[in-house]
């Protein structure tokens, strides 16, 4: 039987506070996006008010997940708990570190007004996404503390790209992650123990990121790991003309538009704000890999296996369909996108093919 633990750790250095009880924690890993979770937390009159509400105090602290020794989610509480008289029970909130990422500008704050600031960063997108999150956390060193709990480690090789980011724009840091994204980098905050008693993530970031672990399924064979099955298709953002607009205003605005006329599809067009963006040639960039991720309906597959089954998100899968009725037999290779459970038996792993929406 799974042994499963709830810690509450500074949301500032990730070190453990106190172990606590929960009778039910629903959480979910999403590789480059953010995820929530939620968490009941008994009150049997064990703590007073005054220590519940420092232990359970929004954005102090983080809930850690831990499921034989192996952190499966860590969350800021972000909200105050919810409590309803009579169910003797706390309500938490919880968002991963993207959430406190939307908290924060993409500028260095060393060099004193953001709006005069400049900087120009040469490098793949990887190593522009951990400057921006570099800044993010080591940057401010007055009070309030502007550190998290988050390794940053170096990603050389890959095609380098100059890029100078202005603080006039004044852009949060998700947004300009979003924009190295669009561009086709993964990232992906991997929640672990980063020291004994220090909870953190781990950033991995690459495009096409890959976490390099490769594991085979048969779906459908007797007695497979994979007890639950559900393919789900999405044509909402298809598109076949992306329309990227960048800085300026009126007839000074920068836009770049790129169709895919080989299309058999009705002209499908979007337009995507990036004001940040002074270059025509990095707004064709991310209007071409629009084309890419959005050309087509997102094919997702979810499958439901053991909670313990080891795979994460950024693995790649390779599953074996035979007799199926909606699935041609023979193997297919996924990317796992994302994982989510609670503290059940049973996990959702979501898989798309590289390169989706």
């Amino acid at each position: 039987m799974a042994e499963m633990r709830v810690h509450v750790c500074n949301g500032i250095t990730g070190a453990r506070v106190e172990t606590v009880r929960a009778s039910a924690f629903s959480y979910a890993r999403l590789l480059s996006a953010g995820a929530e979770g939620t968490a009941t937390i008994p009150l049997d009159g064990s703590m007073s008010p005054a220590e519940i509400d420092a232990l359970f105090a929004a954005w102090k602290h983080m809930l850690v997940l831990e499921r034989n020794g192996v952190v499966e989610f860590i969350g800021y509480i972000v909200a105050e708990p919810q409590y309803t008289r009579g169910t003797s029970t706390l309500q938490l909130k919880l968002g991963d570190l993207w959430s406190l990422l939307a908290g924060r500008l993409a500028v260095d704050h060393s060099v004193g007004q953001a709006v005069l600031w400049s900087q120009t960063v040469t490098g793949n997108l990887a190593t522009h996404a951990n400057t921006a999150l570099v800044w993010a956390r080591d940057s401010y060193t007055g009070l309030p503390n502007a550190s998290f709990p988050l390794t940053i480690p170096g990603v050389p090789g890959g095609t380098s790209v100059t890029r100078t980011y202005y603080g006039y724009h004044l852009q949060p840091l998700p947004a300009m992650l979003n924009n190295l994204m669009d561009e086709g980098l993964d990232i992906y905050f991997k929640p672990q123990w980063l020291a004994p008693g220090m909870a953190g993530w781990v950033t991995h970031a690459n495009n096409a990121w890959s976490s390099g672990t490769t594991r085979e399924m048969s779906v459908t064979a007797p007695f497979s790991q994979v007890t639950g099955f559900t393919q789900r298709k999405d044509a909402a953002r298809v598109i076949n003309n992306s329309i990227r607009a960048g800085e300026g205003s009126e007839l000074d605005m920068l836009a770049v538009s790129n169709i895919d006329m080989a299309s058999p599809l009705p002209l499908l067009e979007r337009v995507t704000n990036s004001k940040d963006v002074t270059s025509a040639s990095q707004l064709s960039v991310l209007a071409g890999q629009d084309l890419v991720t959005y050309g087509e309906a997102t094919v997702q597959w979810d499958l439901e296996v053991l909670a313990d089954t080891p795979v994460d998100v950024g693995d790649t899968l390779r599953l074996h369909f035979s007799g199926d009725l909606r699935i041609p037999d023979g193997w297919y290779t996924r990317r796992v996108v994302k994982i989510a459970g609670d503290m059940g038996n049973f996990k959702t792993v979501s898989v798309q093919a590289t390169g989706g929406a």
